[in-house]
């Protein structure tokens, strides 16, 4: 069965989950698109994004960070050196899991209307109302994706990387299914009932891999089981570095509803842009070499494991660069083609736009910190990466305060991308004290050339873009994306070229991957 097929190389699991992530990310487009189309800037869109606050802490706080930073790592291990217990600390583990998630929900559901009104200040009371009825039903996600999560989890272990590639895809077909048939069907909570149908196909697509792993459920609770302490210690730093981050959006949310009507669906639309090259390339590129880490980090190989660090940043800081250089060019134009129609005025266009040029300033930073903290993560290390998130959350929120008077709403991405630059800077240097093997000044020379590149880059479509005289509208905007974009990323790989940056090998070898692995 074609969902049970193992990865065999990196390289393969990598581009299975950049081609899979790609098109996860194009039905999130797509899903955009719709929901811009059909509701625009509005107060409900401002109250579904609200709505995500509570749901997404919870499920960050108790899920993401016992999963991503200490479950893995512990269940290697236990495959290493308990052969044969591995599947009871899974078993103990999802159980205790979800009994926490259940008894969590149940109390958030009490309180959520004391909640709503602390985390959206700016709302009327009409709008809180819907944010509750909303939040109270999207709440039922989290308890799902605790056991789709874990399960993905063990897929990740055995290179099983395609079922856990097309979970997400079928969560944003969930969304789609919703805003399209449910809301003409159910009204406005339609939206709030398609997420938790999302995260029901999240689970049910992933369950089929698990055949042939070894796995089976037992309903074992053993809260002073060794493996089950270990992952908690491993947990809790993670899980306080995930709650300041989760702290960090729903603040900066929270001062977007003071800001005006429709503010936060277009800080959530344009973060959704922004997280385009970092879901496709960085986090992409950290899940595939996880499993892999964490076993060099255990034969304790420092020169290797160094060295898969030295070259997979350099490879990740090639492809998201130019990427984020094109974006910023292009802003306007890729959100006129992508959400420029139905209720989605041309000012929002404008809008959504400048706050994704400001977003993208800071996504090569938060592409590779996805990859950094699993570095340490794969040496059980949480504590450095929970520290530079919080001092990154930290300037995050100061800098969105102070920047707020004279900004608006930009000094929300602005300092959402300086806070970013600041956590990398902080991983890289612990990481570099860590592993002698890292050479900073190596890597900054090679940030600089990459850099002078784009500029050049940016320089010559700015040319080019003199001579290009398209209507503003779709059509306009579709020509005008290709034609600059053909041209920056030839001359991207021109100056590349010349000034023999091999990581081009490397794109290449990616692209060969994935026309051999789907298109044959």
């Amino acid at each position: 069965m074609i969902l049970t097929r193992q990865s065999k190389t990196l390289l393969g699991a990598s581009a299975m989950l950049a081609l899979l992530g790609l098109l996860s990310r194009v039905l999130g487009v797509l899903r955009d698109r719709i929901l811009a189309s059909r509701f625009g800037a509005s107060d409900l869109l401002d109250v579904y994004y609200v709505s995500f606050n509570i749901p997404d802490f919870v499920f960050n706080l108790l899920v993401v960070g016992a999963v991503s930073s200490a479950f893995i790592p512990v269940f290697i291990e236990y495959q290493s050196k308990k052969k044969g217990d591995e599947w009871n600390l899974v078993n103990n583990f999802l159980n205790i899991l979800v009994a926490v998630m259940t008894g969590t929900v149940g109390i958030l559901l009490i309180i959520t209307p004391w909640i709503i009104g602390l985390i959206a200040p700016g709302f009327s009371p009409d709008k809180k109302e819907l944010a509750v009825l909303f939040t109270r039903v999207m709440l039922f996600s989290p308890i799902i994706f605790s056991v789709s999560v874990v399960i993905g989890s063990v897929l990740q272990v055995f290179h099983r990387f395609l079922a856990y590639a097309i979970a997400p895809i079928m969560y944003n077909l969930g969304i789609i299914f919703g805003a399209i048939f449910l809301v003409p069907k159910f009204g406005p909570l339609g939206l709030a009932e398609g997420v938790v149908l999302g995260a029901l196909l999240h689970l049910i697509v992933q369950l089929p891999a698990l055949r042939g792993v070894g796995f089976k459920w037992k309903k074992t609770w053993n809260y002073g089981d060794v493996g089950m302490v270990k992952i908690l210690k491993l947990m809790i730093p993670r899980t306080i570095g995930l709650a300041a981050v989760q702290i960090n959006w729903i603040v900066l949310n929270a001062m977007a509803t003071t800001i005006s009507a429709g503010s936060v669906v277009v800080l959530n639309f344009a973060n959704n842009f922004q997280y385009l090259p970092i879901s496709l390339v960085g986090i992409s590129t950290a899940v595939a070499s996880f499993p892999t880490l964490s076993r060099e980090a255990l034969d304790e190989n420092k020169k290797d494991f160094g060295d898969r660090i030295n070259r997979t940043l350099r490879q990740v800081l090639f492809i998201v660069l130019p990427l984020s250089f094109l974006m910023i060019y292009l802003r306007t134009d890729l959100i006129r083609i992508i959400l420029g129609s139905g209720l989605f005025a041309s000012r929002d266009i404008e809008l959504t736009g400048n706050v994704l040029g400001f977003f993208m300033l800071g996504v090569f930073a938060q592409s590779i910190i996805p990859f950094l903290a699993r570095s340490f993560y794969a040496m059980q290390n949480t504590f450095v990466p929970v520290i530079a998130s919080i001092f990154g959350v930290g300037v995050n929120i100061l800098l969105a305060w102070y920047f707020s008077s004279s900004l608006g709403i930009f000094a929300l991405p602005l300092a959402f991308s300086l806070a970013g630059i600041i956590n990398a800077l902080i991983l890289i240097i612990f990481l570099k004290f860590k592993l002698k093997t890292i050479s900073l000044k190596e890597l900054g020379v090679y940030l600089l050339k990459i850099l002078y590149i784009c500029i050049v880059m940016v320089l010559i479509m700015f040319l080019a873009d003199i001579f290009i005289n398209f209507d503003i509208n779709l059509m306009g905007s579709l020509y005008q994306t290709i034609i600059l974009s053909f041209i920056g990323t030839l001359t991207f790989g021109l100056f590349s070229s010349i000034l023999k940056i091999n990581e081009g090998r490397f794109l290449v070898g990616v692209v060969r991957n994935l026309i051999g692995k789907f298109l044959l």
